[in-house]
């Protein structure tokens, strides 16, 4: 049956080519010796995904990022593949497949933790109106690997690895992009950043993380629809904020955000800020300029932290102003002032938000120790470890004149606590429950279930009298 549906596909893109609606793409195909991908870089799963997938008789290719990575000598961080059989047809290939999605079906192949996501090949959508409003796109019909390439976000992103020839295949220009180190938007940049505004974050991250620089007309797009990023879904946006800071690479993220005029649109607040003269703009670069040098030698570490170090900078601006015109400082409604607008717009769950304002309530604290208050207490709750960590980095870059680290340390080692000392060892903060009540509902404990009876003030004892009924 699928095979008749992808058939009637490929007859139908070739009615479309016939009548010239559609470039005819003549693939560039690098053979094995002329390309470093090799076998042995490819992640073990991801290979029994695409031999079993092969050995049926289906396409089986690598595609996305994880080509793009080899190519370039990096680990990749996901491998995905991309094949021509139907999701049916592969969940009857494998036992551990669960397909997810409504519009169009994912399989996903999960070994333990680990997850190979698989995808059908997709059609390129249709040219539409400029005019009209691109962002809900619901052209997710099969079509063939041409297709499904014109159809990804970058060409750098549109490069596949046939696992049956060992050919690197580009539909797309990718290859020549990479070389020059280019991230090109695949298509009219102004039509594919307005049907999925959230390419426009991706083209940043690609950028800044790989230091590419972004294709004069693919920038020029951005800079000209950077305000339909307020469309993109808020848990998308969530998502990709946080990648912004992965591989060591979140200051120049930022900035290239800023340049772009997005950063304006997801974060207004620190823009008020920022334009202050009186605050010093290069505080919160540094601040994650610290924070990219301990990315650059971990894996990765909790959102609430790289939060923290987004908001460090303008924390201490606020508290500088207040005390300027002799307004008390609260520690606890500045933290939330700033840290609650991006968690209605974004959707940050609400232990991270708990997360964010403690680590930055803590910072007077760790920098004005002499006070009188519980030291034990203070090192022993579970927000001490990303606070002094945090506090660590901003004496790093020079937020913090006199710091404090080796009496904090001291104390660590009194109570017999280990000290933090990478962010991969904080405990994330899904895996605890903050205590305390906001709204009127218990945030670190669940409810108790009643178990029926009368309460207290009805109990029975032995000797009271037994109801009696009419």
């Amino acid at each position: 049956m699928f095979r008749k549906t992808l058939i009637g596909h490929v007859i139908k893109g070739a009615k479309t080519l016939r009548k010239g609606k559609m470039r005819p793409a003549a693939p560039e195909i690098k053979i094995r010796d002329e390309h470093t991908v090799s076998r042995k870089d490819i992640d073990s799963d991801a290979l029994k995904v695409l031999y079993r997938l092969s050995r049926h008789g289906y396409i089986a290719y690598l595609v996305g990022g994880g080509v793009r990575d080899l190519l370039l000598g990096r680990r990749p961080k996901d491998f995905d593949v991309s094949t021509d059989a139907h999701p049916r047809a592969i969940k009857k290939l494998f036992r551990n497949c669960f397909l997810i999605g409504r519009r169009f079906r994912l399989a996903h192949i999960r070994f333990g933790q680990k997850v190979i996501e698989t995808s059908t090949f997709r059609a390129e959508p249709v040219p539409m109106d400029p005019g009209e409003d691109l962002y809900e796109d619901r052209n997710n019909t099969f079509g063939t690997p041409d297709q499904d390439a014109h159809r990804r976000d970058f060409t750098v992103n549109g490069l596949f690895y046939d696992i049956k020839t060992f050919h690197v295949i580009d539909f797309v220009g990718g290859l020549a992009d990479l070389d020059a180190r280019r991230i090109r938007s695949i298509g009219d940049p102004r039509i594919r950043f307005r049907e999925d505004p959230v390419r426009m974050l991706r083209a940043v991250r690609f950028a800044s993380r790989l230091d590419f620089t972004i294709e004069k007309g693919t920038y020029a797009a951005i800079r000209e629809l950077h305000s339909e990023i307020r469309k993109a879904a808020p848990p998308r946006m969530l998502e990709d904020i946080g990648k912004l800071f992965g591989f060591g690479a979140s200051e120049a993220a930022f900035r290239l955000l800023l340049k772009t005029g997005m950063f304006a649109d997801m974060f207004p607040e620190l823009v008020e800020l920022m334009d202050d003269k009186r605050n010093d703009v290069e505080e919160m670069w540094a601040c994650l300029a610290a924070l990219d040098k301990r990315l650059k030698k971990e894996v990765d570490g909790p959102l609430a932290i790289k939060l923290v170090m987004l908001l460090y900078a303008p924390f201490q601006w606020v508290q500088a102003k207040r005390r300027a015109v002799g307004r008390p400082v609260d520690q606890t409604e500045i933290a939330e002032s700033l840290i609650g607008p991006l968690a209605v717009r974004f959707n940050v769950p609400k232990r991270v938000v708990h997360d964010v304002v403690h680590m930055l309530m803590c910072q007077h604290r760790l920098d004005e120790p002499r006070r009188r208050f519980s030291k034990r207490r203070f090192v022993m709750q579970p927000s001490f470890a990303g606070a002094f960590l945090a506090y660590q980095m901003a004496s790093e870059c020079g937020m913090i004149k006199s710091p404090q680290i080796d009496f904090w340390l001291e104390r660590c080692q009194e109570n017999e606590i280990s000290p933090p000392k990478s962010l991969e060892g904080l405990v994330p903060s899904a895996a605890r429950a903050p205590r305390g009540r906001v709204k009127g509902r218990s945030q670190g404990h669940p409810r108790r279930r009643s178990r029926g009876g009368r309460g207290r003030r009805g109990r029975r004892t032995p000797n009271a009298e037994a109801p009696k009924h009419d």
